[in-house]
């Protein structure tokens, strides 16, 4: 009788948040996580789709050509990329996409906010059920899609790659 109590108690106080939880940092989740891979896009987000339980679509990315999707309450982006030593790269991002994220709860004043990285818990997660190697995007790897990204910038004058271009 007593486990009950203590149950009933807990579920009343997590529905109703006490008045000084409205002004709390919000605490927003990313992720950025890498996977070397020959596979075309498409596959890539057919396994991750399947993994993270979305559907990825043919959409775009900080200009980029990308498969996008949509979970808990994340806007995903899978693009390919050239990494270290020009190896084929497919790279998932994922930040907040619900608005509300902007507005403070009580609709007045300012928002702070905690980000907090979820990448090692995909990581581990994808490689699990994609059977792809994920991994954390170092500062190389970082580097490395930056310099060509800029190449294909240069190459396509500033507009970055067209669908159908790179891999």
């Amino acid at each position: 009788m007593a486990l009950a109590s203590v149950w009933s108690n807990i579920a009343r106080t997590a529905a109703t948040p006490p008045v000084e939880n409205l002004q709390m940092k919000r605490h927003k989740i990313f992720l950025s996580v890498r996977a070397d891979t020959d596979e075309a896009l498409e596959q890539v987000a057919a396994r991750v789709g399947q993994a993270m339980t979305c559907t990825f679509v043919r959409g775009e990315f900080q200009r980029w050509h990308a498969q996008v999707a949509e979970v808990f309450g994340l806007r995903l982006a899978l693009v390919g990329e050239y990494g270290i030593s020009d190896k084929k790269v497919a790279k998932l991002v994922g930040v907040v996409a619900e608005k509300g994220f902007r507005h403070a709860l009580d609709g007045d004043g300012p928002i702070e906010y905690e980000r907090v990285d979820i990448s090692a818990y995909v990581v581990d997660l994808l490689t699990i059920r994609t059977g792809l190697r994920w991994y954390r995007p170092t500062a190389e790897d970082l580097a490395a899609e930056g310099a060509a990204a800029r190449g294909i910038d240069d190459w396509h004058g500033q507009v970055g790659p067209q669908e159908g271009e790179g891999w």
